[in-house]
Parts: structure tokens; C-alpha cells; sequence
């Protein structure tokens, strides 16, 4: 619950959490204490109560009138960082939205970053949602603690190291790695590349970029191609590199899956610089592409992966299930296959030695 005050222009307004700190509790012991859902020491009540005088914090009375009914509102925790959102990450959120909107709930998209956890507990305790979509998760999650211990409702699109209990939907990023692999060895390629995350991303846990690392070896390991992976920046320039690096670790690459949208376009641009022809010479598959991108690369991009905006109406249904209490025993945990769509940008190997022009 948000305060409001009387304040000069700049100043920070308090929140619940400044007042949990300064009083010395929790944010939970806090919304006991204004809401009286819970019972709490006199002396507690009163500490709190002095915390707020000193803050000059005041409870939003909207967020009060809201403790004994549910807001319809989700919040989708999508933590923004350099890299910003691809159409990818919108397709999840816009299936998410057009399937909550049908359930009579709306969204909230809450982009703080994934450290900030005490906006994250504040946000939990407030009642102002009635769950959230937990988007970019890591392996090892400081998200989930906050969330368990707010005991607000949520859902992963993605999942931990060990989700045990955990609701999530995530991509079979196993399934996703042996179908694009299997495609190009089945057209003759032998030397592959994998282009993914930057080196940050893959250091920070991501889920996602970990299993299809893990999955893309494994699967090369099996089909019998050797595989060069590649950390990648998510920009234009960062393609480009990704693309020269690639050919200075295995000059013999014919083919290359990326896992990096952002980047694409400055791959593909470079392998033209460099005198090939895609994909007569160099073909080109991406992980996790929606069809509006996929269609925009020239040559049109052959994809691997899960229709987003299902991966989203499934976790929106599965959150909405458990806030209403229709989900009451056991996790709801889901596997989304991947589909190839094959376009333009993939072929059969160069049979020839190919040429390198420079234009």
C-alpha cells in the first residue's frame, strides 16, 4: 500500500516497506497492522504507527477498500534491463493479456529489476493484485522467496533449477535443440553454430538461455555434428561479432542457430558482407522467433519454437485457476513443444567450397 504526503517536488514517497524497516518488522506485520487480518502486539502496533508519523506515511484507501475482495488484476514481473523486450517476450505477454481480458481480469506489467526485491515485497503486500506472471526466470530465483513469503498467488513462464512445488508453463528447450539440429544435419551440415545470450545473462542464471545451451550440446553431441557456441550481445553490432568469432573458432560452419532476436538481423548482414548467400551458402535457423519477426529478416527466418501466445493464455489460465481456488492440489506444471516452420533462410549445405567476396 502506497502512502501519500505532503512533500516537496523530488522527494521520495514513502512506502510500506520504508515503514517495515524503520519500525523494525516486516511488510507483512505492517498490512496486519492497518488491515487487522492478522492479530499483532500492542507494542508492535505501536511502533509501526510511530514509523508512520515519522515517514509521514498514509494508507492508499483504495488499496484498504480492497482486502476483503479480490482487484482482478494480475501483474505480469518482467524485469527490464539493457536489452530491453523483443516481440518475443510481447507475444507471451500480449496471449497473457487477451486471455486474462476474457477471464475478466486485467494486466499490470511491472518491469523493475529482478534485484530490486523490496519494490517487489512491497508490491506483494499492497493487495492490489490478485497474482503475478513471474517472466525471465533464473535458475536459482530471489523472486520466488519474495513471492512465497507475501503469500501472493503466482506463476512462472519459465522455471527454476528445482521447481518442486511451483506452477510454471516453460518451452521444452530439449526438444526445441534436437529439432533444429536434426533439420540442418538432415540437410548435410556438419559444422554448426550457437549463437545465444550475452555473457551477463548466461552469468546471471537465465533459465531459458541455460537449458538450450545445455540442450543444443547435448543434442550435437547425439545427432553427430560438431557445434560451436557463442555468447552474444542483443544488438545489431553484437550479431556481427557473434558472426566474425564464429568463423575464427570453426572456419568450416555452414550453419548457424541463434537464440538471440536482437542479433539476427547483424549476423545475416555479416555473412552477406562476407560474400555468402543465404542460405545457399550459409543457412540460418532461429530459437523462439515469432512469425512477425521471422517474416521481416531477408531471406524470410526458418524458427524453432513454442507459440508464445499460448505459453501465456496456459499460464494466465493456470494463475487464475489457483486465485480462484480451482487449483487446490499439487503444482500445474507445463511442457510447450517447439514447431519448426522452415522458410527461406535454411538449405542443404554448400556442396562446393564456397567463395568469400567482399562487395
Amino acid at each position: 500500500m502506497e502512502g501519500t504526503m505532503s512533500r516537496n517536488s523530488g522527494d521520495k514517497v514513502p512506502t510500506m516497506v520504508d515503514v517495515a524497516r524503520r519500525a523494525g518488522v516486516s511488510p507483512s506485520t505492517v498490512s496486519y497492522a492497518m488491515t487487522g487480518a492478522r492479530p499483532i502486539s500492542e507494542a508492535t502496533r505501536e511502533r509501526i504507527q510511530q514509523a508512520m508519523l515519522d515517514l509521514g506515511y498514509r494508507p492508499n484507501v483504495f488499496a484498504r477498500g480492497l482486502k476483503s475482495k479480490r482487484s482482478h488484476i494480475i501483474a505480469v514481473l518482467f524485469p527490464k534491463d539493457e536489452r530491453g523486450m523483443n516481440l518475443g517476450s510481447m507475444e507471451y505477454i500480449f496471449g497473457a493479456s487477451d486471455h486474462a481480458q476474457n477471464r475478466g481480469y486485467h494486466l499490470l506489467l511491472w518491469t523493475s529489476g529482478a534485484e530490486e526485491l523490496d519494490d517487489l515485497a512491497g508490491l506483494a503486500q499492497q493487495g492490489l493484485v490478485d497474482g503475478a506472471l513471474l517472466m525471465e526466470v533464473r535458475l536459482d530465483e530471489p523472486r520466488v522467496e519474495v513471492l512465497r513469503n507475501s503469500e501472493l498467488t503466482f506463476t512462472m513462464l519459465g522455471q527454476t533449477a528445482d521447481p518442486g512445488d511451483l506452477d510454471y508453463v516453460d518451452t521444452d528447450f530439449d526438444q526445441c535443440a534436437r529439432l533444429a539440429v536434426t533439420h540442418l544435419a538432415d540437410q548435410g551440415h556438419r559444422h554448426l553454430g550457437f549463437v545465444h545470450q550475452d555473457a551477463a545473462t548466461i552469468a546471471s542464471g537465465r533459465g531459458n538461455a541455460i537449458r538450450l545451451r545445455d540442450g543444443m550440446l547435448r543434442a550435437a553431441q547425439d545427432v553427430g555434428v560438431a557445434l560451436t557456441a557463442l555468447t552474444c550481445q542483443s544488438h545489431i553490432a553484437g550479431g556481427r561479432k557473434a558472426f566474425a568469432e564464429l568463423l575464427t573458432a570453426d572456419p568450416q560452419a555452414t550453419a548457424v542457430i541463434a537464440f538471440n532476436e536482437q542479433a539476427v538481423p547483424g549476423l545475416m548482414a555479416a555473412a552477406v558482407e562476407h560474400g555468402w548467400r543465404i542460405p545457399e551458402d550459409f543457412s540460418v535457423v532461429s530459437i523462439d522467433m515469432p512469425a512477425q519477426a521471422a517474416l521481416m529478416t531477408t531471406p524470410t527466418m526458418t524458427t524453432v519454437g513454442p507459440v508464445a501466445a499460448a505459453m501465456g493464455k496456459a499460464a494466465t489460465e493456470m494463475l487464475i485457476r489457483r486465485i480462484e481456488g480451482q487449483q487446490l492440489r499439487g503444482p500445474s506444471q507445463a511442457l510447450f513443444d517447439g514447431e519448426l516452420v522452415a522458410r527461406a533462410s535454411s538449405g542443404p549445405a554448400p556442396s562446393t567450397h564456397r567463395a568469400v567476396i567482399h562487395p
